[in-house]
């Protein structure tokens, strides 16, 4: 077993390797992998995407996501459009190509493209400091 939360009571705990708590209910933290050029928009949303319960890593560049999804294995990965490096669109090919199950979220100030499987995104955001919208996706694109 990996890292794990574990609720009891009003409190969350977060398991390491090996740990359990009997038979009462453990369940897998869902991990989100988030890119965004801004530092302040990074520790935005670390902090609030942390406080419902994911596990979180970010970073300012598509390289690094496409270096991070094969050792973070996220389920999530959100992606601003207009990294330094390289686009979130193709950075978004790149983890469905590696990672197909992995769900992919766009995220831009810019207008949403009608279709958005050329770019391997299942979803697009419009980028705003009030992060509901962009939690309510996530939250509504998890399995169960």
């Amino acid at each position: 077993m990996g890292t794990a939360l574990y609720k009891e009571g009003g409190e969350t705990y977060i398991l390491g390797q090996g740990e359990h708590r009997g038979m009462r209910e453990v369940l897998p933290m869902t991990r989100v992998l988030f890119a965004d050029s801004e530092p302040h928009i990074q520790r935005l949303c670390l902090e609030e995407l942390q406080d419902e319960g994911y596990e979180v890593a970010v970073t300012g560049t598509g390289g690094e996501v496409v270096r991070l999804v094969d050792s973070f294995k996220p389920d999530v990965v959100i992606l601003e459009v207009m990294l330094p490096d390289m686009s979130g669109l193709e950075t978004g090919r790149i983890v469905k190509g590696t990672r197909g199950n992995t769900v992919v979220v766009l995220y831009s100030h810019v207008r949403p493209p009608r279709d958005l499987s050329p770019w391997g995104a299942d979803e697009f955001v419009v980028k705003s400091h009030n992060l509901d919208r962009l939690k309510t996706v996530v939250r509504r694109l998890l399995p169960n």
